[in-house]
């Protein structure tokens, strides 16, 4: 679940600190982006921007006019119905499109040189502003369609105008440091799942088990058993079994071949020969070394190996054969020294 879920948390975390970024770049700590000035190339007496160009409702704008010494200027924000309407006989550089931050496209009006009246006296600007060699406005856009319009007082024209151009949104500062925080934190917790799903250890499934059962090891114990002259399994320990495989390795370099050995079994069901101690527990003794062979004579015979058998007779007269080990609580009795 955790691997899932990492990339789309990094992925959403970096876009998120990206876009964040740029705000506080852009805006910067006073949330407002200036651009400017910005020369704008006309002899008419009004800039106006045409219907539908100045569309962000919200906006908090600013903008400042300036022309050269001593000649006066107006800048306002009315609605488009009452801007166009003032220009509309009045020759006009005409504001067309207007991308942030300062792409515009622009188209020349003919009419007459001078406006139809001093825009001052006019009391249906949103926001104003006139002075010798500059002015400026700050405004929040309103919810109606408005324009801007930059006009010549008096028999002066806008030759030589540049413009400056500030926007902004109330807390965008705060916003955008708070998604550069926010993706941060996102992509920490994107890179935390990725390591956590990287160290998670891998689970094998063993045959025949459901996917999300671990692997059971199994661990192989070899059983060492001896099987005597009657063909009964006794169970006897790695250490007794290597005692008898020695014996049997004497035998056979004596030329014996009737020690009794021991089967070795495993969970493959395999067995191992291994010679066993005899049934009485005593170690029968070596046979003696055969005399050195002449060309002539035969090697001598081996000699017999006689196994000895402990047995009990309880109170029923009934036989129970005891190991050498158990010899310890019952008491030994002859049978030659009884006859």
């Amino acid at each position: 679940m955790g691997g899932r879920l990492a990339w789309p948390a990094l992925v959403v975390g970096v876009l998120l600190s990206v876009a964040g970024l740029a705000v506080v770049v852009v805006l910067g700590p006073d949330s407002r982006f200036t651009t400017g000035p910005h020369e704008v190339d006309t002899d008419a007496a009004a800039v106006v921007t045409a219907p539908g160009v100045v569309s962000y409702r919200g906006l908090q704008v600013d903008v400042l006019v300036e022309v050269p010494v001593n000649k006066p200027v107006f800048v306002g924000l009315g609605n488009t119905v009452d801007v166009q309407d003032y220009v509309s006989r009045t020759q006009r550089l005409e504001v067309t499109s207007f991308r942030v931050p300062w792409t515009v496209r622009t188209r020349e009006v003919e009419g007459d040189p001078a406006l139809p009246g001093a825009p001052t006296a006019l009391d249906w600007w949103i926001a104003e502003s006139a002075g010798l060699g500059g002015a400026s406005i700050s405004a929040s856009l309103p919810d109606e369609s408005v324009s801007v319009a930059v006009l010549a007082v008096g028999a002066s024209d806008l030759s030589g105008l540049t413009v400056t151009f500030a926007y902004g949104v109330k807390g965008g500062f705060g916003l955008g440091l708070g998604a550069v925080l926010v993706g941060a934190g996102l992509v920490w917790v994107g890179v935390l799942l990725r390591r956590d799903t990287a160290l998670a250890p891998a689970r094998v499934a063993a045959p025949g088990a459901s996917g999300g059962e671990e692997e059971v090891e199994e661990v192989e114990e070899v059983v060492y058993v001896f099987v005597d002259e009657r063909g009964v399994e006794h169970e006897i320990s790695e250490d007794e079994a290597e005692r008898l495989q020695a014996r049997l390795d004497l035998a056979e370099q004596a030329g014996r071949d009737d020690v009794p050995t021991a089967e070795a079994a495993g969970p493959d069901s395999s067995t191992v020969d291994r010679p066993v101690e005899a049934a009485s527990g005593e170690q029968t003794p070596p046979a003696p070394a055969p005399a050195p062979a002449t060309p002539m004579a035969d090697p001598p015979a081996p000699t017999p190996v006689q196994d000895v058998v402990y047995v009990f007779v309880d109170e029923d007269g009934v036989e129970h054969e005891v190991s050498a080990d158990e010899l310890a609580d019952y008491e030994v009795v002859d049978e030659e020294d009884e006859r």
